[in-house]
């Protein structure tokens, strides 16, 4: 907060009463709309509930198993590590991934509205989600990012040998589905979510004139 990062147009907050910047405000252009969307609440809850308990799954059995061994056993073979600050260095920077990479939807709703402003002008002034969702989904699109994810993913989580090569044991180092199934089954839907709910406050304040105007320019 202190060196302006929150005043980034990508970066939402997580908390309040922060400290005021050290340095002068950057002047960021205006690109959207004003609005008060912020879907970080959720992205918390979300984390904390199906995403921490995943991908700790694996380490948390392998540490019952070493505790059992030295004897420790019943709800004591579950108890942490203590790695507090190393855990929550990168909880920070996954959550922040994460609110950037769904808040970027406010921008993907700004440039297809101001692309096509009549396609979209009646289902904001009569509040339409499905119709507004309709426009805004891309199957095909999700089709092929989820797939260049996996690809992606079950590269980067490759066992590789000492000569550098991959091992064949078709083993992972991460859980590949479960990075697929994040961004299929919350991740993309999340992001539709914010990019509706801002069309369905970009036409705050515009009078009945000013809007019949705009859905008069031509996509």
């Amino acid at each position: 907060s202190s060196a302006n990062a929150v005043r980034s147009p990508a970066e939402y907050l997580f908390t309040l009463n922060l400290p005021e910047p050290v340095l002068k405000p950057v002047d960021f252009p205006q690109i959207l709309y004003p609005n008060s969307i912020n879907a970080n609440r959720s992205i918390v809850s979300f984390y904390t509930r199906q995403i921490v308990p995943r991908i700790t799954k694996r380490s948390t059995i392998q540490l019952a198993a070493c505790k059992r061994a030295k004897g420790i056993i019943g709800d004591e073979e579950y108890e942490d590590d203590g790695n507090y600050g190393s855990a929550a260095t990168l909880d920070v920077e996954v959550l922040q991934a994460i609110s950037k990479r769904v808040h970027y939807g406010k921008f993907v709703s700004e440039s297809k509205f101001v692309s096509d402003p009549a396609a979209f002008i009646p289902h904001i002034q009569n509040p339409n989600r499905p119709a507004l969702e309709g426009l805004v989904t891309k199957p095909e699109v999700e089709r092929k990012l989820l797939q260049w994810l996996r690809e992606r993913a079950t590269i980067y989580a490759q066992n590789v040998a000492a000569d550098g090569s991959p091992n064949q044991d078709e083993t992972y180092k991460i859980d590949v589905d479960g990075v697929v199934e994040l961004y299929e089954y919350y991740i993309i839907p999340l992001t539709k979510e914010v990019e509706v709910d801002y069309l369905l406050q970009r036409l705050d304040g515009w009078t009945q004139e000013q809007t019949e105007e705009l859905s008069k320019q031509n996509p």
